[in-house]
């Protein structure tokens, strides 16, 4: 596990670079970015537009969830996803896209741009950033790893 936290924030950092200093789209093989494009379509159709009917055609059964929030196994997933709301029209794309999307081996990393009110000063707002990391299997997302802290339960729907 020290590996592969290692191994993610290296791959973070370089993904950070500005573009002229890495080119990272035209290092990738071929795989690499059919990697990314996969996992892009599964987040645009199960994650975000929550078609979790969808699910076994990018999830393996046996998905392993690393997020302390979200069950592991794809049913387990697929639950946990329908329990959010019903399905919305899938975009055309990502409506919020990461900043950076890159993948390396059977890893594919995501880095997306958020904004929060700074709890110090209401008024203003601060800039952070979050990732996803996922491993594929078989041309499926195998196991996924996030910057997720355990949360409050969620209130009661109606209440």
């Amino acid at each position: 596990m020290k590996f592969l936290k290692g191994g993610v924030l290296a791959l973070l950092v370089a993904a950070c670079m500005p573009v002229g200093a890495q080119d990272m789209p035209a290092t990738m093989t071929a795989q690499e970015k059919a990697n990314v494009k996969m996992v892009l379509n599964w987040w645009r159709d199960v994650v975000v537009a929550h078609h979790v009917e969808l699910a076994p055609k990018y999830q393996a059964e046996d998905y392993i969830q690393h997020n302390p929030n979200i069950p592991t196994g794809r049913a387990a997933f697929m639950k946990f996803f329908s329990s959010l709301g019903p399905p919305q029209p899938i975009p055309d794309r990502l409506p919020d896209p990461p900043a950076v999307a890159f993948g390396k081996g059977d890893y594919v990393v995501l880095v997306w741009n958020h904004s929060a009110v700074d709890p110090a000063n209401p008024g203003r707002t601060y800039n952070y950033n979050s990732f996803d990391c996922l491993r594929i299997k078989n041309g499926k997302v195998q196991e996924h790893w996030d910057d997720a802290r355990k949360q409050a339960p969620r209130p009661a729907r109606g209440n």
